[in-house]
């Protein structure tokens, strides 16, 4: 896709976007703990004068897993090869694992490739399953043993820490069109802002989480990244699989890579709160 071409499909999403409203999505599940604090649910969700209006749609039923890679180091340094990038290893390693991921039957996977040099987390696994609950158990089950045996670090000759877990979407702001069941992005500019966050259990209170607007930087972020950047959606996933209990949010944006400059200069900003990892990322490599 050219520039030019970039440039009409942006202004055709920035031509639609009036048309549209954007759509807080919260499974019913989790209102009461998700459902941002003072905002209250109006009486009758069809009345057009509404601060907020509802629609009931059919729960999409995802469960997604996020596989977390850090950096790798040679398990000696001495006989390390210096014609080898550690990088193309880790990169490597992150297809072997889609590929399982895929015999496993995962719906859709992806690799996110962090933009940063020396970054803590070089590439991220992320998968859909489009699964009932106790499936998605099991995939992960088979897919947890199946990572830790390919990154046995006696085979591999590199040690990296890692963790992978299951995650619920628990809330998401989304701009029309709205496909809350496929994650594929609209466009090859399409880029990411991650942020990871972890607590202790216990720490995960309702009024801690119907305030993850602030704490997540979700709020300052839909509020302040340029238009041209294309947001299409926020999406807050939680996981308690672990000791801890994790947090990610997930920000896609459809023309991040072509104004990457501008994106960027919100990182600051949300690193300065010291609370949780922001990265920058987009993906190399989908089933």
């Amino acid at each position: 896709m050219t520039r030019e071409e970039a440039q009409r499909l942006r202004e055709e999403e920035l031509a639609g976007q009036g048309h549209g409203k954007d759509c807080f999505i919260i499974p019913q599940a989790n209102l009461d703990r998700f459902l941002p604090d003072g905002v209250t649910l109006p009486r009758e969700p069809r009345k057009s004068n509404n601060l907020i209006n509802i629609l009931e749609v059919d729960d999409p039923k995802i469960i997604v897993s996020f596989h977390l890679m850090g950096q790798l180091h040679p398990l000696n340094s001495m006989l390390e090869n210096p014609m080898v990038n550690s990088l193309d290893v880790h990169f490597n390693l992150s297809r072997n694992l889609l590929k399982c991921a895929q015999d496993l039957s995962a719906g859709e996977g992806y690799i996110f490739k962090n933009l940063e040099k020396d970054a803590d987390y070089p590439y991220i696994n992320y998968y859909v399953i489009n699964k009932p609950r106790e499936e998605a158990g099991q995939f992960y089950t088979n897919n947890k043993m199946a990572s830790h045996e390919a990154l046995n670090a006696s085979k591999l000759g590199y040690s990296l820490a890692h963790s992978m877990d299951l995650y619920d979407e628990v809330a998401t702001i989304a701009r029309p069109p709205v496909d809350p069941a496929h994650k594929r992005p609209t466009t090859d500019y399409t880029g990411y802002i991650i942020c990871i966050y972890q607590v202790f259990k216990g720490d995960d209170g309702e009024k801690f989480e119907r305030n993850w607007l602030y704490w997540t930087g979700a709020r300052m972020l839909y509020k302040n990244l340029p238009r041209n950047v294309g947001l299409k959606r926020l999406t807050l996933h939680k996981s308690a699989t672990g000791p801890n209990v994790n947090y990610i949010l997930l920000v896609e944006c459809s023309h991040f890579l072509d104004n990457i400059n501008q994106a960027a200069n919100l990182l600051p900003v949300l690193r300065a709160r010291i609370c949780g990892y922001t990265g920058i990322f987009r993906i190399v490599e989908s089933f």
